[in-house]
């Protein structure tokens, strides 16, 4: 679509006197572009004097579309002195409280609008949506039976409602109203009524199903062999569910669950301390890599875990020291070479020898390179090992 052909035509219908004309082609830019200030301003003064709730109504898309949310809050309302029971003015000043983090108002508009058309099925959804967030689960569930009632199977508000009480944790009533197969075994499961979900399961073709739905059967089998105790087909599960989605919290989850269910302590922290990093929770990754070395202190990807977040901490002697763990376990080279850059940097060329800077000592004119190794390793070593965490 050419929107500055049709703002041209537009224009020039407008000097002919045909505003309705002219407002219908304003109207077509603004459903490819609602963004259109041009058209926006255009419409708001067709509509100035013709019809003063349309006019509010496009000025708070204006002030949107501006940033000034505001403004935009305040036109809707005086769209809604001129019609209360005008759903587009009621809806958008719903959406504006919701951005602007008054759940509360948002809820109450939401509310209003279905109490003028209970058929408005978005406004159901914004509430559960709200509710949710507010915590109050209860009232979400309130909302979801409602529109059970009215959708009936035209909508998923029976599994919505299903969800609500998972989450809740009233198994019981979940069963009661879920129609989706996926989720009655999620809750079964949960529920620890493990051969009624396995009987579900076994009806299922992985085979046939679409990524995220089969990422989601292998997550299943794994939570059912968890929950029966076999660990071992737990674990394959879980890299079935892997190979689909890649390694992801959900998955070192259930890694770590299962390996605590075995005992295996180092294991089961490991995984935690993926999991936090895997959510961006760095400091809590931090905290359970340290618990893994102290459990398993030669353990090298765990070595290289604490090196790269101490690093990304900007706390680079303590970085450093566990470079020099790695490098101790089997001369790694990447190590070697961190170390290696790191010294020449620090000034330090005795030890930055040991780790194969000759070359680069020489190339840069470094007069220090062919001095004797002496047994003290100097100030600098003597700083790492103070900030190193050990």
């Amino acid at each position: 679509m050419d929107t500055n052909a049709l703002h041209i035509k537009a224009s020039e219908i407008l000097a002919e006197g045909d505003a309705d004309r002219a407002k219908e082609i304003y109207e077509t830019i603004l459903k490819e572009t609602p963004n259109d200030e041009a058209a926006l301003s255009a419409l708001m003064d067709i509509y100035q004097d013709t019809d003063r709730l349309k006019y509010y109504i496009v000025r708070a898309n204006y002030n949107i579309v501006n940033g000034k949310l505001e403004y935009g809050i305040i036109d809707c309302k005086k769209a809604l002195n001129i019609d209360a029971s005008n759903i587009e003015a009621r809806e958008k000043l719903a959406r504006l409280y919701k951005i602007t983090n008054k759940p509360l108002k948002a809820i109450d508009e939401f509310s209003k609008i279905i109490e003028i058309d209970e058929t408005h099925i978005t406004s159901y959804l914004e509430l559960i949506d709200l509710y949710t967030k507010e915590k109050t689960l209860e009232s979400a569930i309130n909302i979801a039976k409602k529109g059970n009632e009215i959708f009936g199977n035209k909508a998923n508000f029976n599994d919505i409602e299903a969800k609500l009480y998972f989450d809740l944790g009233d198994y019981e009533n979940a069963l009661k109203v879920v129609s989706d197969e996926t989720l009655k075994v999620k809750i079964l499961l949960q529920d620890e009524k493990n051969d009624e979900a396995k009987a579900i399961l076994d009806k299922m073709n992985p085979e046939t199903m679409e990524k995220e739905r089969k990422a989601l059967y292998y997550l299943l089998m794994a939570q059912y062999s968890y929950n029966i105790k076999n660990f071992d087909e737990a674990f394959k599960f879980i890299d079935e569910y892997t190979k689909i989605l890649g390694p992801n919290p959900i998955s070192f989850q259930m890694k770590a669950l299962c390996y605590e269910e075995k005992g295996d302590d180092f294991m089961a922290t490991y995984n935690y301390a993926y999991m936090n990093k895997a959510m961006n929770k760095f400091d809590e990754a931090l905290v359970e890599f340290n618990n893994a070395y102290t459990l398993n202190p030669k353990n090298k990807d765990v070595l290289i875990e604490l090196a790269k977040l101490y690093e990304a901490n900007k706390e680079k002697y303590t970085a450093i020291d566990y470079w020099q763990k790695v490098y101790e376990l089997d001369n790694d080279e990447y190590a070697k070479n961190i170390l290696k850059d790191f010294y020449i940097k620090e000034g330090d060329y005795a030890m930055a020898q040991k780790f194969g800077a000759q070359e680069t000592l020489k190339e840069d004119n470094k007069q220090t390179y062919n001095e004797p190794e002496v047994e003290d390793e100097g100030l600098l070593n003597k700083i790492i090992n103070f900030f190193s965490k050990k």
